[in-house]
């Protein structure tokens, strides 16, 4: 068996203040979109470098899964390699990106950054290669 990802999948309250974000601040390129249900239910297909991200956007809106608890089972947030966490924070932080955690050297030898999309998605910045013990 060989697993390999490729793609992310995130439901959004507004399509267009989403795909506005990975597109217009992120730098994400549209690579389309498919409308399915009568249009109740619209997927729009971002590149991001060699994965894809998917915002699937509903007519009936769900409610919001994320929680702010660490303990909580399941997706805490996803994260994005960068070059430079610091140049990255203040980059997102002049275009109004709100941060809940500021760049921070961290366990492992990495530096990271947290932040959130408009439906508050958790997503990390990190910086470096991370130094991992044998499990």
């Amino acid at each position: 068996m060989d697993f390999n990802f490729d793609h992310l999948a995130i439901t959004v309250s507004d399509l267009e203040k989403s795909v506005g974000f990975y597109r217009d601040i992120l730098g994400f390129r549209i690579l389309g979109k498919l409308v399915q249900d009568n249009g109740n239910f619209v997927i729009v297909y971002l590149d991001m470098g060699d994965k894809v991200l998917e915002l699937f956007n509903f007519t009936e809106k769900g409610k919001y899964l994320t929680t702010q608890n660490d303990k909580d089972m399941g997706i805490k947030h996803f994260a994005f390699k960068v070059k430079s966490v610091d140049q990255s924070f203040k980059y997102l932080r002049e275009k109004g990106v709100e941060f809940t955690m500021e760049p921070t050297n961290a366990e492992g030898g990495v530096r990271i950054a947290f932040f959130k999309d408009p439906d508050n998605i958790l997503i990390e910045i990190i910086e470096g290669e991370l130094n991992l013990e044998t499990y």
